[in-house]
């Protein structure tokens, strides 16, 4: 089994849940990863996080040049906030290392289509780790979709609040702060997930007192007539719950953020079938997977999460910002 050597770009606690990724999946013996570095902004950052996540033979960088010019890591996951994502992808491309940059991508789409085409020209993999896209309830979803137990699905809910506004990343615009980049992009994955790109996008939000967005409505529409309405706050406790609306009935999802079962309603209101979610590690596993995978076979896009959906998904960012009068610093 050919092992995969991983480098940390960036010693958060994000960064913490992708290693204890790596140490269950090593444990179930199905596949064969190593965090053979860390990189943080000094010596002392890396070495705490590699004790405090127990990793054996890893070793510690004191910048993230350091990381990416190390010759035995092949991939770097990028898990710096997501104003640094451009930097930070461009860095370890550069160095021709695969990619597996955290959600979201980057701050605009322009910052996106820039990294894929450096990638593109060295030939290398890169990919967006929002992890709802590679998990299997995406796919179970679309199978009760496509039976037609609910019709036409012709409407879309989605929401995603968590009182977090007190957070520097989400407050400030020098950060790319706001609800949009940090939780509204979940709400949009969900509904491109399941009814495609839309054809246009309406946005409207409240802001803080230095003009970024706390709370966001966002309306999609499609030309055959689907809608959505998707919210996100930094102000408050949401239901997290996805609602997919059809002609014979619905399907409620719990958790849009990381879905733990789907219910299904017919006309009547009736409940016919609850499905749960497999067993899972930390649910970040099937990325690092689909990653691995597509590595051992050449590709430089994961079917999951192809370059043209990350770009999309900017894209509507992008505009949704635009309406919104939303910009960064």
């Amino acid at each position: 089994m050919n092992t995969v050597k991983l480098g940390i770009l960036g010693a958060g606690k994000i960064a913490s849940v992708m290693a204890a990724t790596v140490k269950a999946i090593n444990a179930s013996g199905d596949l064969s990863i190593k965090i053979g570095a860390v990189g943080s902004r000094s010596y002392d950052k890396a070495l705490s996080f590699i004790q405090n996540n127990k990793l054996e033979n890893c070793r510690p960088c004191a910048s993230y040049e350091e990381l990416c010019a190390d010759p035995d890591i092949s991939l770097i996951y990028v898990a710096t906030p997501h104003n640094f994502h451009r930097e930070h992808a461009l860095l370890a491309i550069k160095h021709g290392k695969h990619v597996l940059v955290e959600k979201p991508f980057t701050v605009s789409y322009d910052e996106a289509l820039e990294i894929f085409k450096a990638a593109a020209e060295k030939k290398v993999l890169v990919t967006e780790a929002i992890w709802t896209r590679y998990q299997p309830m995406r796919q179970m979803i679309a199978k009760e979709l496509a039976s037609g137990i609910i019709g036409q699905a012709l409407m879309i809910h989605a929401n995603l609040s968590y009182p977090i506004s007190t957070k520097e990343r989400i407050a400030k615009p020098e950060l790319a702060g706001g609800a949009l980049l940090d939780l509204g992009v979940y709400a949009l994955n969900f509904a491109v997930m399941f009814f495609g790109v839309p054809a246009s996008l309406e946005a409207s939000c409240q802001k803080n007192a230095l003009g970024v967005d706390m709370q966001d409505s966002l309306t999609l529409l499609w030309q055959d007539g689907r809608m959505a309405s998707l919210q996100s706050s930094a102000l408050v406790v949401g239901n997290r719950r996805g609602v997919i609306e059809g002609t014979k009935g619905y399907i409620e999802v719990d958790n849009i953020n990381n879905p733990e079962r789907l219910r299904v309603y017919d006309g009547q209101y009736k409940l016919l079938k609850t499905v749960e979610r497999p067993s899972q590690f930390t649910g970040f596993e099937y990325e690092l997977r689909e990653c691995c995978d597509c590595i051992k076979k050449g590709a430089l896009q994961c079917p999951s999460m192809p370059h043209s959906e990350t770009l999309a998904i900017e894209g509507l960012m992008d505009s949704a910002r635009a309406q919104m009068g939303i910009t960064f610093k």
